[in-house]
């Protein structure tokens, strides 16, 4: 992955976050004034159900891209490294299909709403064609970079001992990556003096 890509991702991804602690507060706010002052924003819901969906496209690609999204690999792990590789490469052919078959369906969702203007059935009678425009962006962001690591891991796995770097390509990283990562992580924001 470039390095250009990882700066948009890691944009995204903080704005996504910023997205859900301002959705956080808004809520709060929301909640109070109902309770305690009989007023409401109108339209938080909604705006709630738009960052989610936003939000979790956001997180599939940085999780993704991280190499850090869940799988069961109590039995994949210790299998030899072809086995290993064969069983992530299936897995990604299939994410992607279902990944592709979900973005053209998002895609036929965009296109009605901006054919027909649809708006919102709301107080804020927002044009459908902005949430899911981002949220299809997001998901075509999602297919191109699994294809681009998908072709990549069929190049390495039909070359000749290329079966051991696909599985490290595919494979998710093990426990003790994690930790270790997360621990230099802890020793380099003590050594600037930033003990969170």
């Amino acid at each position: 992955m470039g390095r250009a890509m990882n700066k948009i991702i890691d944009g995204l991804s903080i704005a996504a976050g910023m997205a859900f602690v301002a959705l956080a507060l808004i809520t709060t706010v929301e909640v109070l004034g109902r309770k305690f002052f009989n007023f409401s924003l109108q339209g938080v819901d909604e705006m709630g159900g738009y960052v989610y969906a936003i939000g979790s496209a956001i997180g599939f690609v940085a999780a993704y891209t991280a190499n850090i999204h869940i799988r069961v690999d109590l039995i994949v792990s210790r299998l030899p490294v072809s086995a290993r590789a064969v069983l992530n490469l299936a897995s990604h052919v299939l994410l992607a299909c279902f990944i592709v078959f979900l973005t053209w369906r998002a895609t036929a969702q965009f296109l009605d709403s901006w054919h027909l203007g649809a708006l919102a059935p709301t107080p804020l009678r927002t044009p459908l064609v902005f949430p899911q425009g981002i949220w299809l962006a997001m998901l075509v962001l999602f297919c191109v970079v699994l294809i681009a690591r998908l072709g990549v891991a069929v190049k390495l796995f039909t070359q000749p001992g290329g079966a051991e770097a696909a599985a490290r390509l595919l494979d998710i990283a093990p426990a003790t990556e994690e930790l270790e990562t997360e621990l230099a992580s802890l020793r380099q924001r003590r050594s600037d003096g930033v003990d969170r």
